[in-house]
């Protein structure tokens, strides 16, 4: 079984020990029931992971033998921006996890016309906080070693309007659309990837995305819901232009 991974806001050095407090040495204890000479690896979220060994564990603590840093690349060659519609329950909190694992980039939840969710300026500190919690536990799961870069909520006019040197091909998921994945550009480096909330877009965001570079995609004869549409339309891309390719 692979060692457990667990993500360190500290930085971390070789060849040293490291303390581990609170919930993450409560998991390991009560949870995984760890013991003194189990293993561990511990990453910092910027590329680099270090094995370690627990020395010895208590109530509220851990000490840990961290040994040489290694540093592993397991991102797609393909960089997904993901635009994707706010939307309610638990819908955001799965595409954030299956973004993560599947390898976006980044993430930029938008508030669209039809959005059902508002945010209070506290409220959305505290997700935001909450989905970077996600997409830190998505790659200790997954084995990234580099967190997704998570946005606050945005107007999705505000974003349109204040990034059009965004690099990147732009797609829009819109029922019907009159493209597909196949026909857009065959040489993809980056992707701005815009999926609607629960309601979809308006017909002026349509056209405001068109305006700025966005090409609308049709995808499939069904229509998908909001996470279903984003976790799609990210496999699709990795598979034909990123990591999930065959040659």
């Amino acid at each position: 079984m692979s060692p457990t991974r667990l993500y360190i806001e500290s930085n971390l050095s070789e060849n040293s020990e490291f303390e581990l407090t609170g919930d993450r040495a409560r998991y390991i204890g009560r949870v995984l029931r760890l013991a003194p000479d189990d293993e561990v690896t511990l990453f910092d979220g910027r590329g680099s992971e270090y094995p370690a060994t627990i020395l010895s564990i208590g109530k509220n603590s851990a000490r840990l033998l961290i040994s040489k840093c290694i540093l592993r690349n397991v991102e797609s060659s393909l960089a997904i921006h993901l635009l994707q519609g706010l939307s309610r329950g638990e819908r955001m909190d799965i595409v954030m996890q299956k973004a993560t694992e599947l390898g976006v980039r980044r993430i930029t939840p938008v508030i669209t016309e039809y959005s059902v969710v508002k945010l209070e300026p506290k409220r959305a500190e505290k997700r935001l906080q909450h989905w970077r919690s996600i997409g830190a536990s998505a790659c200790e799961q997954s084995g990234r070693n580099i967190l997704p870069l998570v946005d606050a909520p945005q107007a999705l006019r505000n974003w349109l309007g204040e990034n059009f040197e965004v690099p990147g091909m732009r797609l829009i998921l819109k029922p019907g659309g009159e493209n597909s994945l196949r026909s857009v550009d065959k040489d993809v480096q980056q992707v701005v990837l815009l999926i609607g909330p629960e309601g979809g877009f308006s017909d002026s965001e349509y056209e405001l995305a068109k305006s700025t570079g966005f090409c609308a995609i049709g995808f499939g004869p069904r229509i998908l819901r909001t996470e279903t549409a984003a976790m799609a339309a990210i496999t699709a891309l990795q598979t034909l232009y990123g990591d999930l390719a065959r040659d």
